[in-house]
């Protein structure tokens, strides 16, 4: 909460996109959202039709919620309560794990401002966090048992976590970017993630990397 505060992002929740009054094992469902809102929120099921959430299916990178068309009569009114929260506007991370239902991370604000820079970090930040739940849920022992990486691989992700593009990590690694874009590829499908930030997030999480 602190961390993602300077962004006007005080509130966050991680759920699995399961029926929130009756969730199914393994569904991850962790709010820090006004529990009268949790409430509300939950016996309307709004969660059935919550434009925010329906999205999470729709993209396999983060979005910011002001981009979202939320002009349906369910949706205006989903959202003109959540004003009365604090709740303006946020930004969504979804996540796709292998054993693990669909579901998203939620940061949301009054006042919210999010550079192009904060979005990075707010995307990694997110990955970790997820992790972390995971780590918790499963107890302190757990750790996925996953393919190795190769040195080069091992090197993008490296480079890739430091917010690196492709062509960046090409000239320093003198690779070119169609090159460095396969290893990166083959770490995703090796890790049997979604997205690089994932992989990323994986391999921090395993002690390969640091960011």
């Amino acid at each position: 909460r602190e961390a993602i505060k300077p962004t006007g992002l005080d509130k966050h929740s991680c759920v699995s996109l399961v029926n929130m009054t009756n969730p199914p094992f393994n569904a991850i469902q962790f709010f820090d959202f006004p529990e009268e809102w949790v409430n509300r929120y939950i016996s309307k099921a709004y969660y059935k039709d919550d434009i925010v959430l329906k999205s999470i299916l729709k993209n396999t990178g983060p979005y910011l919620w002001k981009n979202l068309d939320k002009s349906d009569k369910r949706n205006r009114q989903i959202y003109a309560e959540a004003k009365e929260f604090g709740i303006y506007d946020g930004m969504t991370v979804p996540f796709t794990l292998p054993g693990y239902y669909p579901g998203g991370i939620n940061m949301a604000g009054e006042h919210v401002d999010i550079s192009p820079d904060s979005y990075h970090v707010l995307h990694l930040m997110a990955e970790y966090y997820l992790w972390k739940i995971i780590e918790l849920g499963q107890g302190n022992n757990y750790l996925p048992i996953l393919p190795k990486l190769s040195p080069r691989e091992i090197e993008c992700l490296a480079l890739m976590a430091k917010g690196k593009s492709d062509s960046m990590i090409g000239k320093i690694l003198a690779l070119s970017p169609r090159t460095v874009s396969s290893y990166m590829e083959n770490i995703r499908t090796k890790y049997n993630v979604h997205t690089r930030t994932q992989a990323v997030a994986v391999a921090v999480f395993i002690g390969l990397i640091r960011p």
